[in-house]
Protein backbone atom coordinates (compact mmCIF):
# COMPACT_ATOMS: atom_id res chain seq x y z
CA UNK A 1 0.00 0.00 0.00
CA UNK A 2 1.37 3.35 -0.80
CA UNK A 3 2.04 5.44 2.20
CA UNK A 4 -1.04 7.57 3.25
CA UNK A 5 0.86 11.22 3.17
CA UNK A 6 1.56 10.20 -0.61
CA UNK A 7 -2.10 9.59 -1.56
CA UNK A 8 -3.09 12.88 0.53
CA UNK A 9 -0.47 14.62 -1.92
CA UNK A 10 -2.05 13.27 -4.94
CA UNK A 11 -5.23 14.29 -4.00
CA UNK A 12 -4.26 17.74 -2.41
CA UNK A 13 -2.50 17.89 -6.66
CA UNK A 14 -5.72 17.09 -7.90
CA UNK A 15 -7.73 19.41 -6.37
CA UNK A 16 -8.86 18.91 -2.83
CA UNK A 17 -8.25 20.87 0.25
CA UNK A 18 -6.25 19.08 3.09
CA UNK A 19 -9.24 18.04 5.10
CA UNK A 20 -11.43 16.86 2.20
CA UNK A 21 -8.18 14.70 1.13
CA UNK A 22 -8.09 12.95 4.20
CA UNK A 23 -11.44 12.14 4.14
CA UNK A 24 -11.75 11.16 0.37
CA UNK A 25 -8.36 8.26 1.42
CA UNK A 26 -10.68 7.56 4.44
CA UNK A 27 -13.64 6.86 2.35
CA UNK A 28 -11.62 5.06 -0.80
CA UNK A 29 -10.56 2.55 1.98
CA UNK A 30 -13.57 1.63 3.27
CA UNK A 31 -15.15 1.08 -0.15
CA UNK A 32 -12.36 -0.79 -1.56
CA UNK A 33 -12.34 -2.97 1.82
CA UNK A 34 -15.96 -3.79 1.46
CA UNK A 35 -15.41 -4.93 -1.92
CA UNK A 36 -12.46 -7.18 -0.85
CA UNK A 37 -14.18 -8.36 2.47
CA UNK A 38 -16.86 -9.65 0.37
CA UNK A 39 -19.57 -7.92 2.50
CA UNK A 40 -19.93 -5.42 -0.67
CA UNK A 41 -23.99 -7.27 -1.28
CA UNK A 42 -25.04 -6.10 1.83
CA UNK A 43 -24.40 -2.39 1.68
CA UNK A 44 -26.08 0.40 -0.24
CA UNK A 45 -23.37 3.26 -0.35
CA UNK A 46 -25.92 6.87 -0.79
CA UNK A 47 -25.01 10.39 0.42
CA UNK A 48 -22.02 12.84 -0.36
CA UNK A 49 -19.82 9.66 -1.60
CA UNK A 50 -22.10 8.93 -4.00
CA UNK A 51 -22.90 12.06 -5.18
CA UNK A 52 -19.33 13.18 -5.46
CA UNK A 53 -18.67 9.96 -7.44
CA UNK A 54 -22.17 10.44 -9.96
CA UNK A 55 -20.53 14.36 -10.66
CA UNK A 56 -16.63 13.31 -10.78
CA UNK A 57 -16.39 16.66 -9.58
CA UNK A 58 -13.79 17.65 -6.70
CA UNK A 59 -15.97 20.53 -5.25
CA UNK A 60 -18.98 17.84 -4.33
CA UNK A 61 -16.23 16.36 -1.54
CA UNK A 62 -17.70 15.09 1.58
CA UNK A 63 -16.63 14.59 5.12
CA UNK A 64 -18.90 11.72 5.91
CA UNK A 65 -19.83 8.39 4.54
CA UNK A 66 -23.16 6.94 4.66
CA UNK A 67 -24.55 3.48 4.01
CA UNK A 68 -27.57 1.50 4.08
CA UNK A 69 -27.07 -2.22 5.16
CA UNK A 70 -29.43 -4.76 2.98
CA UNK A 71 -30.90 -7.77 4.14
CA UNK A 72 -29.09 -7.30 7.30
CA UNK A 73 -29.75 -6.27 11.03
CA UNK A 74 -28.64 -3.10 12.61
CA UNK A 75 -27.54 -3.10 16.15
CA UNK A 76 -24.31 -2.49 17.55
CA UNK A 77 -23.00 -6.05 16.91
CA UNK A 78 -23.22 -5.79 13.19
CA UNK A 79 -21.66 -2.19 12.80
CA UNK A 80 -18.79 -4.30 15.09
CA UNK A 81 -19.17 -6.60 12.93
CA UNK A 82 -18.82 -4.54 9.63
CA UNK A 83 -16.04 -2.67 10.85
CA UNK A 84 -13.74 -6.05 11.79
CA UNK A 85 -14.33 -7.03 8.02
CA UNK A 86 -12.88 -4.10 6.91
CA UNK A 87 -9.16 -5.33 8.09
CA UNK A 88 -8.72 -6.94 4.65
CA UNK A 89 -6.65 -4.73 2.95
CA UNK A 90 -2.56 -5.46 3.03
CA UNK A 91 -0.96 -2.36 4.84
CA UNK A 92 -3.87 -0.40 6.71
CA UNK A 93 -6.24 -1.54 9.49
CA UNK A 94 -9.16 0.23 10.25
CA UNK A 95 -10.48 1.04 14.37
CA UNK A 96 -13.65 2.10 16.01
CA UNK A 97 -12.50 5.48 17.69
CA UNK A 98 -15.39 6.12 20.46
CA UNK A 99 -18.97 4.67 21.28
CA UNK A 100 -21.49 3.61 18.57
CA UNK A 101 -24.24 6.71 18.56
CA UNK A 102 -27.75 5.76 18.09
CA UNK A 103 -29.22 7.66 15.33
CA UNK A 104 -33.08 8.59 15.68
CA UNK A 105 -35.09 11.02 13.44
CA UNK A 106 -37.85 10.72 11.82
CA UNK A 107 -38.36 8.18 9.38
CA UNK A 108 -34.58 7.16 9.76
CA UNK A 109 -33.02 4.72 12.63
CA UNK A 110 -29.10 4.06 12.54
CA UNK A 111 -26.01 3.90 13.76
CA UNK A 112 -23.05 6.54 13.88
CA UNK A 113 -19.74 5.39 13.95
CA UNK A 114 -16.20 6.84 14.02
CA UNK A 115 -13.25 5.18 12.16
CA UNK A 116 -9.65 5.67 12.08
CA UNK A 117 -7.83 4.20 9.35
CA UNK A 118 -3.92 3.73 9.91
CA UNK A 119 -1.36 3.00 7.28
CA UNK A 120 1.86 0.92 7.91
CA UNK A 121 3.54 4.29 8.72
CA UNK A 122 1.55 4.98 11.31
CA UNK A 123 -0.30 7.77 9.67
CA UNK A 124 -3.81 8.20 10.50
CA UNK A 125 -6.92 9.18 8.08
CA UNK A 126 -10.41 9.67 10.13
CA UNK A 127 -13.97 9.47 9.14
CA UNK A 128 -17.80 9.37 10.56
CA UNK A 129 -19.67 6.72 8.67
CA UNK A 130 -23.61 6.91 9.28
CA UNK A 131 -25.03 3.40 8.89
CA UNK A 132 -28.72 2.70 8.08
CA UNK A 133 -31.22 -0.11 6.91
CA UNK A 134 -32.20 -0.34 3.40
CA UNK A 135 -36.15 -0.57 3.92
CA UNK A 136 -37.48 -0.27 0.35
CA UNK A 137 -36.98 -3.44 -1.73
CA UNK A 138 -38.68 -2.07 -4.18
CA UNK A 139 -35.90 0.69 -5.03
CA UNK A 140 -32.87 -1.83 -7.01
CA UNK A 141 -29.24 -0.96 -5.91
CA UNK A 142 -27.44 -1.80 -8.57
CA UNK A 143 -23.65 -2.10 -8.84
CA UNK A 144 -21.87 1.49 -9.40
CA UNK A 145 -18.20 1.88 -9.96
CA UNK A 146 -16.27 4.00 -7.73
CA UNK A 147 -13.17 5.31 -8.83
CA UNK A 148 -10.86 4.56 -5.88
CA UNK A 149 -7.53 6.38 -5.40
CA UNK A 150 -6.60 2.94 -3.33
CA UNK A 151 -6.59 0.54 -6.61
CA UNK A 152 -6.18 0.52 -10.20
CA UNK A 153 -9.45 -0.45 -11.14
CA UNK A 154 -12.58 0.91 -10.04
CA UNK A 155 -14.70 -0.68 -6.96
CA UNK A 156 -18.40 -2.12 -7.50
CA UNK A 157 -20.87 -1.52 -4.63
CA UNK A 158 -24.05 -1.52 -4.81
CA UNK A 159 -25.16 2.05 -4.15
CA UNK A 160 -28.73 4.03 -4.34
CA UNK A 161 -29.86 5.30 -8.26
CA UNK A 162 -29.70 8.95 -9.30
CA UNK A 163 -33.77 8.49 -9.17
CA UNK A 164 -34.00 7.31 -5.37
CA UNK A 165 -30.92 10.23 -4.86
CA UNK A 166 -33.69 12.38 -6.30
CA UNK A 167 -36.70 11.59 -4.99
CA UNK A 168 -35.22 11.07 -1.26
CA UNK A 169 -33.64 14.64 -1.57
CA UNK A 170 -37.06 15.99 -2.41
CA UNK A 171 -38.81 14.37 0.06
CA UNK A 172 -36.54 16.29 2.59
CA UNK A 173 -37.04 19.25 0.92
CA UNK A 174 -40.95 19.08 0.53
CA UNK A 175 -41.03 17.91 4.52
CA UNK A 176 -38.47 20.72 6.11
CA UNK A 177 -39.56 23.92 4.04
CA UNK A 178 -37.54 26.67 4.58
CA UNK A 179 -36.41 25.30 7.74
CA UNK A 180 -34.02 22.70 6.15
CA UNK A 181 -30.57 23.13 6.43
CA UNK A 182 -29.26 21.39 3.34
CA UNK A 183 -28.73 23.74 1.14
CA UNK A 184 -26.39 21.91 -0.84
CA UNK A 185 -29.63 19.50 -1.95
CA UNK A 186 -30.46 21.70 -4.59
CA UNK A 187 -27.51 22.42 -6.52
CA UNK A 188 -27.61 18.21 -6.66
CA UNK A 189 -31.23 18.54 -7.64
CA UNK A 190 -30.73 20.65 -10.02
CA UNK A 191 -27.27 18.56 -11.42
CA UNK A 192 -29.54 15.34 -11.30
CA UNK A 193 -32.63 16.79 -12.98
CA UNK A 194 -31.52 15.94 -16.60
CA UNK A 195 -29.93 12.53 -15.81
CA UNK A 196 -32.69 10.90 -13.97
CA UNK A 197 -34.91 8.82 -16.02
CA UNK A 198 -38.78 10.45 -15.65
CA UNK A 199 -40.38 7.20 -15.29
CA UNK A 200 -38.51 5.63 -12.79
CA UNK A 201 -38.54 9.21 -10.89
CA UNK A 202 -42.01 9.37 -10.92
CA UNK A 203 -42.47 5.99 -9.31
CA UNK A 204 -40.03 6.41 -6.64
CA UNK A 205 -41.36 10.15 -5.66
CA UNK A 206 -44.84 7.85 -5.83
CA UNK A 207 -43.54 5.47 -2.77
CA UNK A 208 -41.63 7.70 -0.82
CA UNK A 209 -44.15 10.99 -1.25
CA UNK A 210 -47.52 10.36 -2.25
CA UNK A 211 -47.87 6.76 -0.35
CA UNK A 212 -46.65 7.97 2.66
CA UNK A 213 -49.26 9.06 4.68
CA UNK A 214 -47.28 11.69 6.51
CA UNK A 215 -46.65 13.79 3.63
CA UNK A 216 -49.24 16.30 2.61
CA UNK A 217 -48.19 16.24 -1.09
CA UNK A 218 -50.25 13.25 -3.18
CA UNK A 219 -49.34 14.72 -7.29
CA UNK A 220 -46.42 16.56 -8.86
CA UNK A 221 -48.63 19.64 -9.21
CA UNK A 222 -48.82 20.19 -4.89
CA UNK A 223 -45.02 19.55 -5.00
CA UNK A 224 -44.26 21.73 -7.50
CA UNK A 225 -46.53 24.19 -5.62
CA UNK A 226 -44.49 23.78 -2.29
CA UNK A 227 -41.44 23.46 -3.81
CA UNK A 228 -42.06 27.30 -5.18
CA UNK A 229 -43.60 28.32 -1.75
CA UNK A 230 -40.24 27.51 0.05
CA UNK A 231 -37.94 28.92 -2.84
CA UNK A 232 -39.98 32.06 -2.33
CA UNK A 233 -38.89 32.58 1.51
CA UNK A 234 -36.34 34.93 2.25
CA UNK A 235 -34.87 32.52 4.94
CA UNK A 236 -34.44 29.55 2.56
CA UNK A 237 -32.98 32.32 -0.15
CA UNK A 238 -30.69 32.92 2.11
CA UNK A 239 -28.93 29.79 2.91
CA UNK A 240 -28.34 29.53 -0.60
CA UNK A 241 -26.26 32.12 -0.97
CA UNK A 242 -22.96 30.41 0.67
CA UNK A 243 -20.23 29.38 -1.42
CA UNK A 244 -19.79 26.43 0.46
CA UNK A 245 -22.91 24.70 -0.56
CA UNK A 246 -23.29 25.86 -4.01
CA UNK A 247 -20.90 23.65 -5.45
CA UNK A 248 -21.94 24.10 -9.09
CA UNK A 249 -21.00 27.79 -8.83
CA UNK A 250 -24.15 28.69 -10.68
CA UNK A 251 -26.74 31.86 -9.71
CA UNK A 252 -29.21 30.01 -7.20
CA UNK A 253 -32.07 31.44 -9.09
CA UNK A 254 -31.01 29.69 -12.04
CA UNK A 255 -30.68 26.12 -9.96
CA UNK A 256 -34.61 26.88 -8.36
CA UNK A 257 -35.76 28.03 -11.93
CA UNK A 258 -34.51 24.66 -13.35
CA UNK A 259 -35.73 22.90 -10.41
CA UNK A 260 -39.45 24.41 -10.74
CA UNK A 261 -39.24 23.43 -14.42
CA UNK A 262 -38.02 19.97 -14.63
CA UNK A 263 -40.95 19.50 -11.34
CA UNK A 264 -43.67 20.69 -14.44
CA UNK A 265 -42.90 18.61 -16.75
CA UNK A 266 -43.43 15.35 -14.41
Amino acid sequence: MVPFRTRIAALEAAGYANGPAQAKLAHDVVLAALERSGFGPHVAVKGGVLMGSLTGDVRRATMDLDVDLVRHPLSDRSVDALVARLNCLDGVAVSRRGPIVELRQRNYRGRRVHLDVRDAEGTVVATKIDVGVHVHAEMPQPLHAFAVSVAPAPVRLPANTKEQVFAEKLKSLLRLGSRSNRPKDVFDLYYLRDRVARHRLRSFVKILVFDDPEMRENDFAAVAARIRAVFASKLYRAKLAGRKANWLEISPDEAMSGILAFLETL
